[in-house]
């Protein structure tokens, strides 16, 4: 006749557990993080303005009266940067070859450009932020129009205007002068994001119980009995019988009724709501075939 094993039943392994011959298993380690959702606020360079700022490094934007205004007084500027302005499409005094041309670029809201306006001749300006001293020409003398870039000299108006106002100064270049009068700060576009960060925490004894539990995959240490569908029969028991005492190796998981066999814990018995329970688990049992009152 074949025997049981007595090593599955439940009685001997609460009772070997009771006296100190068998040792429950340590709980597995568990991390006590949680998902946080993290709001801050971060600045982005606006498009559009920083794609002006590199057309006009770079090349020349055409404007029209009400696009160019006048900072400190005197200086030219378009969209709150400093700029020179000058006619592009020329009729004279090009000369590609020594890249010259005569015609003047202006920094200042002179003379000159306050009788173009009166005029009506605004219109041909062009502004740019270039700072190698070049601007883009249009020859308009010959077919096909011939595109170049050359040297233009500073108009004569605007010097005498920075001069009388001290802020000329020699020798005279772009660079210097950009570097020095244009205090354009780009423009920023502000977006409120959200990022999701794992953190660590500071567990309650529910925690405690619940993430436990999951490690152990709602078995009973002792018996073994699955309560994944009955998670309410497991419980976190401490060995030392001090419910403040949550370090790992204080604590275990046990199903309502080992739970029950610890020591100090047979008042468990006298509660009608854990005789209910100990009778469920004991139903559990049979239906997972773990033997109880070895046979």
């Amino acid at each position: 006749m074949k025997l049981s094993d007595y090593r599955q039943c439940v009685e001997i392994n609460q009772l070997l557990v009771g006296m100190g011959i068998s040792e429950i298993s340590a709980l597995p380690e568990v991390r006590f993080e949680t998902e946080v959702t993290k709001r801050f606020e971060r600045k982005y360079l606006d498009k559009q303005d920083v794609e002006i700022s590199e057309k006009l490094s770079k090349s020349a934007i055409p404007v029209n009266k009400s696009e160019i205004s006048v900072s400190s007084g005197i200086f030219l500027e378009y969209k709150g940067r400093k700029v020179s302005a000058y006619i592009r499409d020329q009729k004279s005094s090009i000369d590609f070859y020594r890249k010259q041309s005569s015609y003047k670029y202006h920094l200042c809201n002179c003379e000159t450009l306050q009788t173009m306006k009166d005029i009506g001749r605004e219109h041909r300006y062009l502004v740019t932020q270039r700072t190698d001293g070049f601007f883009e020409v249009h020859d308009l003398t010959v077919e096909p129009v011939r595109k170049g870039d050359v040297r233009m000299e500073l108009c004569k108006n605007c010097l005498k205007l920075m001069d009388e106002r001290k802020i000329y100064f020699t020798p005279f270049n772009l660079k210097q002068y950009f570097q020095k009068y244009d205090s354009y700060t780009p423009k920023t576009i502000r977006k409120i994001e959200e990022v999701r960060e794992i953190e660590t925490y500071s567990p309650k004894q529910n925690d405690y119980s619940r993430e436990y539990r999951k490690a152990c995959k709602y078995k009973c240490q002792i018996c073994f009995v699955n309560c994944d569908m009955n998670q309410n029969l497991l419980h976190l028991h401490h060995v030392d019988a001090n419910p403040s005492n949550n370090e790992r190796h204080n604590l275990k998981i046990l199903c309502v009724d080992c739970h029950s066999k610890q020591p100090l814990h047979s008042h468990m018995l006298r509660n009608p709501k854990f005789k209910n329970q100990i009778d469920l688990i004991k139903k559990i049992r049979i239906n997972q075939n773990i033997l109880s009152v070895c046979q």
